[in-house]
């Protein structure tokens, strides 16, 4: 299976000029709008999974990271999210290991709420990565806005 394509301002490569042309089109040929992102879809599980939509969604759009495309994903984000706080919050009140009874007695075992609340964290986890929730996510999307910026002043002022 092939890589995944990186944006053309973050490849270390040397293109032609003519292939740095067609790929920064291509690029802008997938930007997409972000109207379906200005409210929660109906589909969210709850309130806490709204707020957090509109949380997201408003920090995201300082960065222009996300497009209508990114709906699906950024629903299951809130959705994970929403079910993490409700995993959360019924652990609060239990130990993370419990006594069952068995046959031959009584044995410690771990609370399976702990396995469901662990779920919801790897879902999150792999639904911010897709979102550009993460870290390394806005990093890249910083690089690509740094080398545009530069890209602007060097186009009007030459190198300096």
């Amino acid at each position: 299976m092939p890589r995944p394509r990186k944006p053309i301002e973050m490849q270390k490569g040397n293109l032609t000029v003519v292939n740095g042309q067609k790929r920064r089109m291509e690029e802008e040929s997938v930007m997409t709008d972000k109207n379906q992102l200005k409210r929660p879809p109906i589909w969210l599980i709850d309130d806490v999974a709204k707020k957090e939509w509109r949380r997201v969604v408003k920090e995201l759009e300082k960065i222009s990271l996300i497009g209508n495309l990114d709906r699906n994903n950024l629903g299951g984000y809130c959705n994970a999210f929403a079910n993490y706080v409700k995993a959360t919050d019924i652990l609060k009140d239990q130990a993370f290991y419990i006594d069952r009874e068995t046959r031959t007695g009584i044995i410690v075992v771990k609370n399976p709420m702990v396995d469901i609340q662990r779920s919801y964290a790897e879902e999150m986890r792999r639904f911010a990565a897709l979102c550009g929730l993460t870290i390394d996510a806005r990093l890249k999307a910083a690089a690509v806005k740094i080398n545009t910026t530069e890209d602007r002043v060097r186009m009007k002022f030459g190198e300096i």
